[in-house]
């Protein structure tokens, strides 16, 4: 029983000491963006959603929207797939989509780039604690439409697809 118990004190001790280690690590890393100033990594990986077309047509996201250009981000996000400079991913299983396929959403009678209404990043953030700067990097994006129900309705969003960017 002693041995037992010795074996497990230690076993808790490593992985403390292993897990402290890789935290202080993950403290203490720190990137430059062309300049001299130091950033800290807030979030590797975060994933943010944003509604980019009003459902409701409330002020409140009139107000929060007024500076995009939805049309500009979709009709350049196609653009690029298109041209092969961004690989479309299938959303849910990550599965490259070809072209065709890309073909085939714009002929769906269901979708238009139009009903484009959520846009999905997956991107890192970091600050500069003496700069007070902040910097998010996007890694992806995906495009999401609209969907109605019989009434005519919005019932939620439909991925079309996923990019990576460079």
């Amino acid at each position: 029983m002693r041995y037992y118990t010795k074996t497990l004190q230690l076993l808790i001790i490593l992985l403390v000491f292993t897990f402290g280690c890789n935290l202080k690590q993950k403290e203490n890393q720190a990137i430059q963006f062309g300049n001299e100033e130091n950033y800290i990594v807030i979030a590797d990986t975060i994933i943010n959603d944003v509604v980019v077309k009003n459902p409701n047509q409330d002020e409140w996201t009139d107000i929060c929207l007024r500076n995009l250009d939805k049309k500009m981000l979709v009709d350049e996000i196609f653009k690029s797939v298109y041209s092969g400079k961004l690989i479309p991913h299938e959303f849910f299983n990550n599965e490259v989509l070809s072209i065709d396929d890309i073909k085939a959403l714009e002929d769906d009678p269901d979708f238009n780039r139009d009903l484009i209404a959520k846009v999905q990043f997956e991107e890192a953030w970091y600050f500069d604690p003496e700069s007070q700067k902040m910097i998010k990097k996007v890694h992806s994006i995906m495009l999401a439409y609209e969907i109605y129900n019989s009434l005519g309705e919005i019932r939620g969003y439909k991925p079309a697809f996923k990019v990576y960017l460079k």
